[in-house]
């Protein structure tokens, strides 16, 4: 796939092609639904698929919080889905306040008719210029003759709206198993492990301590089952504790440790993605070490039977 990053005043080179909109945080089946559509209107009008999103979140920046939002997938991470949907062209703007400060019409004169669109699509609830006045009911009027418009309805699973905001939740109360469905894929975060205290190694449960990328959006604290993908594309089962570690520690960080089952290898300073599969348990104090293996040991035998 072809990726082009701009910032304004930077704008697109003149290619005819469909244009489809959106953030896309996750690449969601609401938002595969969007990107299908586009490629069937590309198809009817042989010409290639053009995705414009941008980075970062428009919230980040007009919120002035650099923590307004965690993210689902990351920039590249996000670029790896829509490349692997067949998009063949794909336009990352920076999002800035000066972007954001733009009408509708320029922005439409300036990211869309100049930059060739023939057709242009995006979700029932998409909105681009200062302070989200254009919407997909505006659109066609912002066209001014020079490209069609189609929009795709709401996509729903379980009566609910598919949306990056209920996948967020999802994460955040632990329900792994319906944020997965709901993204197609597990979800994934990638991180690069660390030395930590080892003291999983001296009960028989050595683990990966892994430093999460901070823009990612952190699962509910407990105890999982996982797969673990190590930088040369080998993939083990596991199970990962995210949490404070109250056996140990009255207080204390949030951490990620990954125990992978037959595995014995030295994985420091490596970068490993982690797939969540399933919620095991909450994270508990426990009251020595051999209640705390024995437990362990039953959370092995759980997320083994799970991943088998």
């Amino acid at each position: 796939m072809e990726t082009i990053h701009l910032t304004y005043p930077e704008t697109p080179d003149l290619v005819p092609s469909v244009m489809v909109l959106g953030f896309f945080d996750g690449v969601h089946t609401g938002h595969q639904a969007v990107i299908r559509h586009a490629q069937a209107q590309a198809e009817q009008l042989d010409v290639p698929v053009t995705v414009i999103t941008f980075d970062p979140h428009p919230k980040q920046v007009l919120s002035n919080k650099p923590d307004a939002v965690r993210y689902i997938t990351p920039l590249q991470r996000k670029l790896n889905r829509i490349a692997a949907l067949g998009v063949e062209r794909c336009i990352v703007i920076t999002f800035t306040k000066e972007l954001a400060s733009l009408s509708p019409q320029q922005f439409v004169d300036d990211y869309l008719i100049d930059a060739g669109a023939v057709h242009v699509t995006a979700g029932f609830d998409y909105s681009y210029g200062k302070f989200g006045e254009g919407t997909m009911e505006t659109l066609p009027y912002h066209a001014r003759g020079r490209f069609t418009t189609s929009v795709v309805a709401e996509q729903t699973s379980g009566g609910e709206k598919v949306s990056s905001t209920r996948i967020r939740q999802l994460l955040g109360a632990g329900d792994v198993d319906v944020a997965s469905e709901l993204l197609g894929t597990p979800y994934v975060i990638c991180g690069e492990v660390i030395h930590g205290d080892a003291r999983g190694r001296t009960i028989g449960y050595p683990t990966a301590n892994v430093v999460m990328d901070a823009s990612y959006v952190m699962p509910r604290l407990g105890v999982y089952a996982t797969r673990v993908r190590l930088q040369d594309g080998r993939t083990f089962d596991a199970m990962t504790n995210v949490g404070r570690r109250p056996t140990f520690y009255a207080t204390g960080d949030v951490s990620i440790e990954s125990h992978l089952f037959d595995f014995s290898e030295d994985l420091y300073g490596q970068l490993i993605e982690i797939e969540w599969m399933h919620y095991l348990r909450d994270e508990r104090a426990f009251d020595g070490l051999d209640s705390l293996i024995a437990q362990l040991k039953q959370d092995e035998t759980a997320a083994r039977a799970i991943l088998s």
